[in-house]
């Protein structure tokens, strides 16, 4: 019994690819003052295909995109969608928030709550 090439790709593609069908955006948090910056690597995908939900405890990004492939699909890895639960330890403004997309790097900015220091009589 022989097998080809595309047999073989097929093979050792499917064990990469349930790894791979789970995409976590790589992700960056900093701090400046009363704001913080979260930056998400997201390559290929557009600001058209990337929604963000605020939350009581957090932001939730996520996006979907389809992929266009020419010809018969040999190998087959990169994501259509995905999905990131960003928890903020501290409460924030939710109108304060603010988003741009560049180069398929989406920023994040968020305001945080103001909070007030009680006298103690």
């Amino acid at each position: 019994m022989q097998i080809g090439i595309e047999e073989v790709v097929k093979k050792a593609g499917q064990r990469i690819k349930t790894i791979s069908e789970v995409f976590y955006p790589p992700i960056d948090i900093s701090e400046d003052g009363e704001e913080i910056h979260i930056y998400l690597d997201l390559p290929g995908f557009n600001k058209e295909d990337v929604r963000i939900l605020s939350t009581k405890s957090g932001l939730k990004v996520s996006g979907s995109r389809k992929k266009k492939l020419a010809g018969k699909v040999v190998y087959e890895e990169r994501v259509e969608e995905f999905s990131k639960f960003i928890r903020m330890n501290s409460e924030f403004e939710s109108e304060s928030i603010r988003a741009s997309m560049d180069s398929g790097v989406l920023e994040i900015t968020v305001k945080r709550k103001e909070v007030k220091t009680v006298p103690i009589s």
